[in-house]
């Protein structure tokens, strides 16, 4: 989720949470156990702010995780100890967030397991007069939420793939633009050395000869001559420059290339450093690095649970170097994909070489000819 919905989820959560405080709060006032219910549903509100916080780093220390099942076990045990019916809402709050947690299969498990855990509570502990109907009215409303949460989830996937196909697209266009004027360039710098430069040089050889044939006489016609002479050899060397130029102008820009890639990467924040004076001209290359920022940013939102990543490009000697690293698990046995293993030998065909770790996190060194 983007860090707005992330806020009223918890919001939502948290402030579902109080109202049930209070409401019970209120049913067992001036009652003995009034201190013994506030205290677990304080820590049950904890426990759900903690679950729908997500600025708790969960994958470095499984802390959003923990307070999950700790979560649960404060709502049954609390059941346990006072019979009020209102608590149920608690479990729907925890079904509903766990399709952030658990797999599909797993979620609807246990749901199934925590209606039978009420069914047990209701019928043995209570001694509902009917726990059968009252575990499947309160079953359907887990059901609905948890059908809720699983659709949130499903949108926020194919939103983010969208916002990612979209800066995949947008990138892709500015390298397209980029090919196309370095193209022209070349086409314009090509067609004044071919047109121009002959047809300039063939005419500063001719006043050379019309200036000898006229060698011994003086006059305007002599002057003329050499003033001609003089502005066809100046033109000349202007139309070298503008060649010479138009091959050496850089044709990229690097950094905003890959300020569109990493632009409103969900659930990760992507510190971008390249080298002020860094030039790159060659299109194939530019390409290689937006694929393999592009790969790798995927790697880390799939495998890695990182909340932060860097990408720094900087020239050493006749090489351009590009590393990516992020603060994520990393694994101890890294499998190279489809699209790892196809980027790897793209870079070997721009005779380059790339390097991939993935302990203590991922970390990925490019390589090419400058």
């Amino acid at each position: 989720m983007n860090s707005r919905n992330d806020f009223y989820q918890m919001l939502g959560g948290v402030g579902t949470a109080l109202v049930v405080t209070v409401i019970s709060g209120m049913v067992m006032w001036q009652k003995p156990a009034f201190a013994e219910v506030m205290v677990w549903q304080l820590l049950i509100v904890i426990a759900i702010f903690m679950v729908t916080n997500d600025r708790i780093d969960e994958n470095r220390v499984g802390i959003r995780r923990a307070a999950l099942w700790i979560l649960l076990l404060l709502i049954f045990s609390l059941s346990w100890r006072i019979p009020t019916d209102i608590f149920f809402i608690y479990t729907i709050i925890w079904v509903a967030c766990t399709p952030f947690y658990l797999s599909a299969k797993s979620c609807w498990a246990w749901l199934l397991l925590i209606n039978v855990a009420w069914y047990f509570v209701r019928s043995v502990v209570w001694q509902d007069a009917n726990p059968l109907i009252q575990t499947l009215l309160v079953g359907t409303f887990h059901v609905f939420a948890l059908l809720s949460a699983t659709t949130a989830k499903e949108s926020q996937q194919a939103n983010e793939k969208t916002q990612q196909l979209n800066r995949e697209l947008l990138a892709t266009q500015h390298l397209l633009g980029e090919a196309s004027r370095e193209s022209e360039r070349t086409r314009i710098a090509r067609d004044l050395h071919d047109l121009l430069g002959h047809h300039l040089t063939a005419l500063t050889i001719n006043l050379q000869v019309a200036g000898r044939l006229i060698s011994g006489e003086s006059g305007e016609a002599k002057e003329k001559v050499d003033q001609c002479h003089a502005l066809s050899k100046l033109l000349l060397n202007d139309v070298r420059e503008a060649v010479s130029e138009l091959h050496d102008m850089p044709s990229l820009d690097l950094r905003e290339l890959l300020e569109i890639t990493v632009r409103d990467i969900p659930r990760l924040k992507i510190s971008l450093k390249i080298e002020d004076q860094l030039q790159l001209d060659d299109v194939n290359t530019a390409e290689v690095f937006l694929r393999l920022v592009q790969e790798a940013i995927t790697n880390t939102l799939k495998h890695s649970g990182a909340h932060n990543a860097t990408i720094q490009v900087y020239t050493q000697g006749e090489q351009i170097l590009l590393n990516y690293s992020d603060d994520g698990n990393g694994c101890d046995d890294l499998k190279e994909g489809n699209g790892l293993t196809g980027m790897r030998e793209r870079v070997e065909r721009l005779g380059g070489k790339l390097h991939i770790e993935s302990k203590p996190n991922f970390n990925l060194q490019v390589t090419t000819p400058s």
